[in-house]
């Protein structure tokens, strides 16, 4: 097993008993949510493809109380180009809806701007993903930078074939600022497993821990994440 991979296996450990941590000593506020999603990724060419993705917020835990209340519904379309096997480019755009679930919360459009590098040493899938977002609504216009390392790797074999079971880790770290507010920072941390129904399509389960505004107004949110990712 490579060194890498070991490393990162010991490091989300640690971040995870801190994580514990901090939840069960700590007296922040606690939310919870369920988020489901359906991604269709099309090849339109050998190097250029289209995403569409549909994804459902919910939630289940709000600081006091359990509840069930839908947040908001997102709706966003990317399109890739493969520069190399290892180095990707996208554009995005994106609307969230939540003005028809809670008159406090405004929609959003967003546009998002993305660099992908990726390596494979053996069976392991190492990911390096950067982003900018521009987050368009009617109160304010803010910019937030993301960087994620995500890491996966079939239970079976070098490759995530049919009737393969697959982990999923990744962790990611965020900075929003905006003209009428202060940057905010946000950790995420998330682990889970996927399988593979078929050669077209996937299903994955994520837990995601989130620590987010943690500078300044210190949440802690935890995210139950459902995918359905089907390819063409």
């Amino acid at each position: 097993m490579p060194h890498e991979y070991n490393y990162m296996k010991n490091f989300f450990s640690i971040v995870l008993v801190a994580l514990g941590t901090t939840i069960l000593f700590g007296q922040n506020k606690f939310n919870g949510f369920y988020e489901p999603y359906i991604k269709l990724d099309y090849d339109v060419s050998k190097n250029f493809s289209q995403e569409f993705i549909l994804e459902e917020r919910t939630i289940w835990y709000d600081d006091e109380s359990f509840k069930f209340d839908v947040k908001q519904i997102d709706l966003a379309h990317f399109s890739k180009l493969k520069l190399s096997d290892k180095n990707t480019v996208a554009v995005g755009i994106q609307y969230r809806v939540r003005e028809n679930f809670d008159k406090d919360k405004e929609n959003e459009l967003r546009f998002t701007e993305e660099y992908t590098y990726t390596t494979k040493p053996k069976a392991t899938e190492f990911e390096h993903r950067v982003r900018a977002e521009q987050r368009i609504a009617s109160s304010e216009t803010s910019h937030r930078f993301r960087y994620n390392f995500a890491v996966n790797r079939s239970f079976k074999g070098t490759e995530i074939k049919k009737g393969n079971a697959y982990i999923i880790g990744d962790l990611e770290t965020l900075l929003t600022v905006a003209k009428t507010s202060k940057p905010e920072y946000e950790q995420r941390i998330g682990a889970g497993v996927g399988f593979a129904v078929s050669d077209l399509m996937k299903i994955e389960l994520v837990a995601e821990y989130r620590l987010s505004d943690f500078t300044q107004n210190l949440v802690h949110e935890l995210y139950f994440v459902t995918g359905l990712k089907i390819s063409l």
